[in-house]
């Protein structure tokens, strides 16, 4: 009894400490960031000589940094919609078609290449294709080079949640006399309603901080929030840095904020049967 108790405090303390460093190797260089984006000086130290927020104002003042954030924003929504979209086809096409199973595999496979490729290779590959086709650089080739980044993300996400649905529910309504695309709306989008929110989150995020695939893209056009930060670390602009990372990061956290809202709905006996129109 006495090894086994022993036994176990070893390895509840061998866990504590693994969580703990864990938590230190991935938070504390944000904390320490977010610490050093309160400096008066332009090289921050540590401990702080003072705090200030003036490093905060000169990033809201600074209008090309503004400006890449805003467009960042932007593409990170066309990206996060329009994938977000194209995978829910994509996960119905793999969990519900009719096609032969190989077929389906295969276009599972297709969708999954961008995450087995070098980024860079991917933004490179996205360039030269870019160019050849005469599209070239600038605002378009960037949201298509994001949205080709986001949709194996939303699609693997979506199929996970579309395989995890009770065909019944579906089989149920069609029985009542609902047409398939009456199904599709009251069932099963319903069903499906935190997975795309959260899919819309997840890859609004990815497409946010996207650097590569921006920076082989979009030319002399196009600044956006991760060019404008590249920029800055070339000139040693650290307080700066430190505090227009400390904005990224407040949303980034807002949109994982967001995500741990989401709940999966369940039908209750209130529920059923849904209303559907013949």
């Amino acid at each position: 009894m006495l090894e086994s108790s022993l036994s176990a405090q070893v390895r509840s303390r061998f866990f504590q400490s693994t969580t703990v460093v864990t938590f230190l190797f991935l938070y504390l260089p944000v904390v320490t960031i977010v610490y050093l984006s309160f400096s008066p000086s332009s090289q921050p130290s540590i401990p702080l000589g003072g705090v200030s927020l003036k490093w905060y104002a000169g990033v809201l003042a600074d209008a090309r940094f503004v400006r890449g954030l805003a467009t960042s924003a932007v593409i990170a929504m066309i990206a996060a919609t329009v994938g977000t979209i194209l995978g829910l086809l994509a996960a119905r096409t793999i969990t519900r078609s009719h096609l032969p199973k190989w077929v389906r595999s295969l276009v599972a496979l297709a969708i999954a290449v961008p995450l087995f490729v070098p980024t860079v290779v991917l933004a490179l590959g996205i360039g030269v294709t870019a160019g050849t086709v005469g599209i070239g650089f600038g605002f378009l080739p960037v949201v298509l080079g994001h949205l080709f980044w986001v949709l194996p993300f939303s699609t693997f996400l979506l199929t996970a949640r579309y395989a995890e649905l009770d065909d019944a529910l579906e089989e149920a309504a069609r029985d009542l006399g609902a047409s398939g695309w009456t199904v599709f709306t009251t069932v099963t989008l319903p069903l499906l309603g935190p997975a795309l929110v959260a899919s819309v989150l997840f890859t609004f995020a990815l497409s946010f901080n996207e650097f590569l695939i921006t920076f082989f893209l979009a030319g002399s056009g196009v600044t956006t929030m991760p060019l404008e930060l590249f920029g800055k670390v070339r000139v040693s602009a650290s307080s700066f840095l430190n505090a227009a990372s400390s904005i990224v990061l407040l949303v980034s956290a807002a949109v994982a904020l967001a995500g741990t809202y989401l709940r999966t709905p369940t039908w209750h006996r209130t529920h059923w049967p849904p209303s559907v129109s013949r």
